[in-house]
């Protein structure tokens, strides 16, 4: 897999998983930690799609590997938008330095995208064809309410 196709298909499962999270959560769990959304997501799909004990394992290994992403990228988040406010507060932004800071993020996605690709292939390739139809219509169904909700009008 090439690696853009890699960084492509990372974004779009951690959208996926963050809508699905976001949706199974509720916005009363937005304060949870990520081992904590990872175990009501877990929890959430493991009843919706009826998984067996093996499904169970592999979406397991799916939602700890974005608990270590998540808890990585949130690990001098705090600093980091410190060190952003100050560049915005000075006459000229450090254009160089922002950059280097986004990339430290994007490269510990690129770094993981093989692990969570591998985590997700196994977990898709245990399920059903029920399940995967389950699975596609609760995707297709929060996207569009995302759109509807974030004004991006119906896709045409």
């Amino acid at each position: 897999m090439k690696k853009s196709s890699k960084i492509i298909a990372v974004v779009l499962l951690a959208a996926a998983s963050t809508t699905a999270v976001y949706a199974f959560g509720g916005r009363g769990h937005m304060n949870m930690s990520p081992a904590e959304k990872a175990d009501y997501m877990t929890e959430k799909v493991t009843r919706k799609l009826n998984l067996d004990s093996q499904q169970k394992q592999n979406l397991s290994e799916l939602a700890n590997q974005f608990v270590e992403i998540m808890t990585e990228a949130r690990a001098g988040k705090q600093a980091h938008m410190e060190e952003v406010q100050k560049m915005l507060s000075e006459p000229s932004l450090d254009q160089t330095r922002l950059l280097q800071l986004v990339q430290e993020k994007t490269q510990l996605v690129n770094d993981r995208a093989p692990a969570v690709i591998a985590s997700l292939g196994n977990f898709l390739d245990s399920l059903n064809v029920e399940q995967k139809q389950e699975l596609q219509s609760f995707v297709k169904h929060k996207h569009e309410h995302h759109r509807k909700d974030h004004g991006h009008g119906d896709g045409n």
